[in-house]
């Protein structure tokens, strides 16, 4: 399939990436006026409220605890990854999350990451980057071999906002489980058997910041 490459920073001591949910945040418009009778008419200040429209992420990460029983099959089978920076590995995995977009009240949209993962085994190796999630699809997806493809379902659980402007969302307890795709691309490039449809491969938090929808004086 022609998915090998290498672009790896820090060797990472577990694998794989994370996955996320989405967010926003709301409001609504209202004006009024009233006229004077006779000579006049006149308005009283317009009120400052936001708009109920799409939110753009700005920032924060998303951490990826992996599955020990995965971790173990991994080593066992002389898989290794490397971390492709910006992100991070120590216990978790962290990768930076860079843009995207949600729409407010339902949450649904995309998240982009930066950073990556590398897996090798032998002389063979596959990177992933460019993880985006998608709320709708319940889906992780990379770039590999040049062309995107969903990596890991995903199940979710556990969102709270934060903040004292409740700009930031937490969402946790974020199951990641393989798809086909990623089994069979994996499994061919590393040339192993590894990799199987539904493995539970660990537990994603996705911590972000978003701006909110535009003001208007209404």
């Amino acid at each position: 399939m022609g998915l090998r490459r290498s672009c790896s920073r820090h060797l990472a001591t577990a694998v794989i990436v994370a996955a996320g949910l989405g967010l926003a945040a709301c409001g609504g418009g209202s004006s009024s006026s009233t006229a004077a009778t006779g000579r006049a008419s006149s308005s009283p200040p317009a009120t400052t409220t936001y708009v109920s429209a799409n939110a753009t992420v700005i920032g924060k990460s998303t951490a990826v605890v992996v599955n020990p029983a995965v971790s173990a099959a991994l080593k066992q089978a002389g898989i290794t990854a490397d971390i492709v920076a910006p992100a991070t590995a120590k216990r978790t995995l962290h990768f930076p999350v860079s843009g995207g977009q949600i729409t407010v009240k339902t949450l649904a949209g995309t998240f982009d990451h930066a950073g990556g993962l590398t897996f090798r085994h032998s002389s063979n190796s596959v990177t992933l980057t460019h993880f985006v999630i998608n709320t709708n699809t319940r889906q992780l997806t990379a770039t590999v071999g040049g062309r995107s493809m969903p990596i890991f379902n995903l199940n979710h659980a556990s969102i709270k906002h934060v903040g004292s402007r409740r700009s930031t969302v937490v969402a946790s307890n974020i199951k990641l489980t393989v798809t086909s795709q990623a089994a069979t691309a994996l499994n061919s490039d590393l040339g192993v058997s590894t990799f199987k449809t539904g493995l539970d491969f660990g537990m994603a938090k996705l911590t972000v910041a978003y701006a909110r929808g535009h003001r208007c004086g209404c």
